[in-house]
């Protein structure tokens, strides 16, 4: 009698996986489309958003050494500007000598010696990204947020 308690108990043990395994297969398939529809409407990580560049080259500026000296020295700096809003490139480029006017009386504030600094440089990479939105915001039409998340030195020369 004990082998048939236990045969019992083992077959029901059966059936009640097999419940849970084809519950299983039929309510987690529309869980799993119910919560794909939901974050479709958010920023999926897998998924991230383009990044668009805006280019500022060429800039050549004298600037003297130490303050208070003539300017002797030269600094040559290129710089991308990083957005995600493609219509900020369209504008910048049509406000590029604005922003490129601001970026040169940055520089022309600075020395050389100055320049050699990490930290002048992150204030300057940090000043020029707010003039370029600061510019921008002029013609901002239907964006409030600033239009440019970063600016990066993509060519620096320092020449004494």
């Amino acid at each position: 009698m004990n082998k048939f308690v236990t045969a019992g108990i083992v077959v029901v043990a059966i059936a009640i996986g097999a419940g849970a395994m084809f519950g299983a297969m039929r309510f987690l398939p529309m869980n799993r489309a119910a919560h794909a529809q939901s974050t479709a409407t958010t920023a999926d990580p897998a998924h991230p958003k383009a990044i668009f560049f805006a280019d500022l080259s060429g800039i050549v500026v004298s600037v003297p050494p130490q303050a208070g000296a003539p300017a002797t020295s030269y600094v040559q700096i290129g710089m991308q500007f990083a957005t995600y809003d493609e219509r900020a490139v369209a504008s910048f480029t049509t406000f590029q000598p604005i922003i490129k006017s601001a970026v040169i009386n940055l520089l022309m504030s600075e020395t050389s010696a100055a320049l050699q600094d990490p930290t002048t440089r992150a204030a300057l990479i940090q000043n020029c990204l707010d003039a370029a939105n600061s510019v921008l915001a002029k013609d901002a039409g239907d964006r409030t947020d600033k239009p440019f998340t970063a600016a990066y030195i993509t060519d620096f020369v320092v020449q004494d």
